[in-house]
């Protein structure tokens, strides 16, 4: 028999979205799953839902708790879950029908402790076109024809997995779009109260996977909207924990990876040139300013001249040691233009 498999949903105000985010999970080939609805707290009709869906079938467990954030939600489910692997959908996204099967069947073949895919953005507008996406890769499977035919698989060491993150190439800090061993939360949990706390967890995870399995097969669509945590414009202080967690990283790397000092300088240069073209003014947030325009300078020169880097980040660098306020500049038009992780 095939193992037990805890899908972790945080539910928090979807009521548009979820509904179609748990027909995708239903619909999935591998059918040995615990799907593990966690309303956090909900003021709309999202808790409804997700006790509608539980009475349509018995693999769905609801609990309703008060709103204490995504990181001590996504705890909960941690603790709850009973399955050998577990995995996290955010609740107003799409997977494909076969997404959790491919993604056990790689962290299977190849032994790694985390297997990953590809993934792409959505906006509400394209909602119709993703689900037909989504959908078709099920028609081709029962149609007879192995839509993974053609599936490469990469398997990264733990040191090049983290190499990876830090670089923001194929692995992201987003807990979604992969599979886990249960092993990799033994001792981890996210830092409540802070966002980003993706990334605070993810190296950690990463390291205690040992392996990984990555493939650009996109498995995953995830909706941008404006009122999810990481698109709104309000700048608050707690936007500066993606430099506590960057700051964390450097730390880690210095004690533990030092072959990994140039990957965790550009996830911090990126990091601080993020959060200072968040920042609404520079008077209103002077001493905020002064520390991100430090961070960007100390690194800017080390990064702009690493080859392991993206083209884009050595970019950011190079300009960064002519200008920080055109870094800036810069920085503003990529947030509006790309995504962020």
């Amino acid at each position: 028999m095939k193992p037990l498999i805890s899908v972790i949903v945080p539910v928090y105000n979807v009521e548009q979205y979820l509904g179609v985010c748990l027909d995708s999970i239903l619909a999935q080939t591998y059918e040995n799953l615990e799907i593990l609805l966690l309303d956090d707290g909900s003021r709309d009709k999202s808790g409804g839902i997700c006790d509608e869906y539980a009475g349509k079938d018995s693999r769905i467990q609801v609990v309703h708790k008060k709103n204490t954030g995504q990181a001590d939600t996504r705890n909960t489910g941690i603790d709850m879950a009973a399955g050998d692997f577990i995995l996290f959908v955010d609740s107003d996204d799409i997977v494909s029908a076969d997404y959790v099967e491919q993604l056990w069947q790689m962290a299977e073949e190849t032994g790694a402790g985390m297997a990953a895919c590809g993934f792409r953005p959505f906006h509400d507008r394209e909602e119709e076109l993703v689900k037909r996406e989504a959908e078709r890769r099920q028609e081709r499977r029962h149609g007879g024809r192995d839509c993974d035919s053609g599936r490469s698989v990469r398997v990264m060491s733990s040191e090049e997995g983290l190499s990876s993150l830090f670089y923001k190439k194929e692995i992201t800090a987003s807990p979604c779009y992969r599979i886990f061993r249960r092993e990799v939360f033994r001792q981890l949990r996210f830092e409540k109260g802070r966002i980003f706390e993706d990334l605070g967890l993810m190296y950690l995870a990463v390291e205690a996977a040992g392996k990984v399995a990555w493939t650009p097969q996109v498995m995953y669509w995830y909706r941008q909207r404006e009122g999810s945590t990481m698109h709104q414009e309000h700048f608050g202080a707690r936007r500066m924990d993606r430099i506590y967690f960057s700051e964390k990283i450097l730390d880690f790397a210095e004690n533990s990876h030092p072959a990994l000092l140039p990957a965790a300088r550009a996830r911090y240069f990126v990091s601080c040139y993020l959060v200072l073209s968040e920042l609404p003014g520079e008077k209103e947030y002077k001493e905020t300013y002064q520390m991100l325009k430090t961070g960007i300078r100390n690194f800017a020169k080390d990064v702009a001249g690493d080859r392991n880097a993206p083209a884009k980040t050595r970019l950011m660098a190079a300009l960064a040691c002519i200008s920080v306020p055109a870094v800036r500049l810069a920085g503003r038009f990529l947030r509006r233009h790309t995504s962020q992780s």
